[in-house]
């Protein structure tokens, strides 16, 4: 399967400067309970995906793919991957369109980039995500108002493979130098009783996911941590409302009576041809607008915020752009 040269040449060059890891509660780079790693890959779905999942699927390990709109987009088997990962038991969340720099953008801008990358999701796998990450982790002031704005978690990392850097060397010592960080970080320095991790990788490079992922698994399964997606780490819905999928971790059950699902609200219609199974009850509120790009007819389903997360209920939003 062939990747638009374009697209990946745009990743890599707005890869080059990466910036620096920020000190800010907004960003999530760390889990609330010890012992655990979320790893997850980004910039995908991309060409080696079913050889990740098969390896994720022996490994028995769950991780969360932050996907490109734009990747999406580019063909079917890419957006038949969605479903795959779903069906692996792994978290879908956002890595916005076109890998730009948000910081760089307006607000409406931003808003775009997150409005068509959930409804391409939603198109091809009845999902909204509810995390996002932001390329290369820029999400200043204007970005974190944004993003809180439309009810997402802001999902950024504290360990790092590196691999972007080391995809032009030799796969083996691309591979060595990915797995540096990790060890030192977490292999030599960190104690399972009282530190978590999310791991940042890609799955675009191919040693990355024929060298590297299988390392990183086995030496930190070794070290005595638990992989689990970014739910499960952070304690807070895979999606928004709307949603047609289950969580990735089951519900909890409150005091009072049944579990509360995380998707509650105004139920947002799926794309015509999609078959997402019966639609979900919804609570009062208001009907979810559609969202005008600027191209004449195409419109996309607003964003649905979600809200009051520790109460399992979800506040609806919508938004509109010119």
């Amino acid at each position: 399967m062939k990747i638009a040269t374009s697209l990946i040449a745009a990743l890599f060059l707005a890869s080059a400067a990466t910036a620096v890891m920020p000190d800010d509660p907004a960003k999530i780079d760390t889990c609330t309970k010890p012992g655990v790693v979320a790893l997850t890959f980004d910039d995908g779905p991309g060409m080696y995906n079913d050889q990740l999942l098969a390896l994720l699927a022996k490994k028995n390990v769950k991780a969360t793919f932050f996907v490109l709109g734009s990747m999406i987009a580019a063909n079917a088997q890419q957006a038949g991957a969605l479903k795959k990962i779903l069906a692996g038991g792994h978290q879908l969340a956002s890595h916005t369109y076109s890998h730009g720099n948000l910081d760089a953008m307006t607000e409406d801008a931003m808003r775009l980039e997150i409005s068509k990358t959930s409804d391409i999701m939603f198109q091809h796998a009845g999902v909204r995500p509810a995390y996002m990450r932001a390329p290369e982790g820029r999400c200043a002031a204007a970005c974190t108002k944004v993003m809180e704005g439309l009810g997402l978690v802001i999902s950024h990392w504290n360990v790092d493979t590196n691999d972007w850097r080391f995809k032009d060397l030799a796969p083996a010592t691309a591979a060595d130098k990915s797995m540096e960080e990790i060890n030192k970080v977490i292999i030599q320095d960190s104690n399972p009783a009282t530190d978590s991790f999310i791991l940042l990788e890609h799955e675009i490079h191919k040693f990355s996911v024929d060298l590297v992922a299988e390392r990183v698994i086995d030496t930190i399964t070794a070290k005595g941590y638990k992989f689990v997606t970014m739910e499960e780490c952070v304690g807070k819905p895979s999606y928004l409302t709307g949603s047609v999928v289950p969580p990735v971790v089951p519900p909890t059950t409150n005091t009072t009576g049944p579990a509360v699902p995380p998707t509650t609200g105004p139920v947002v219609p799926p794309s015509a041809g999609v078959t997402t199974g019966a639609p979900q009850k919804t609570s009062s509120g208001p009907i979810v607008p559609t969202i005008t790009t600027g191209n004449k007819g195409a419109n996309s389903a607003g964003l649905v915020r979600a809200g009051a997360w520790a109460m399992g209920v979800a506040a609806a939003v919508g938004f509109a752009m010119l």
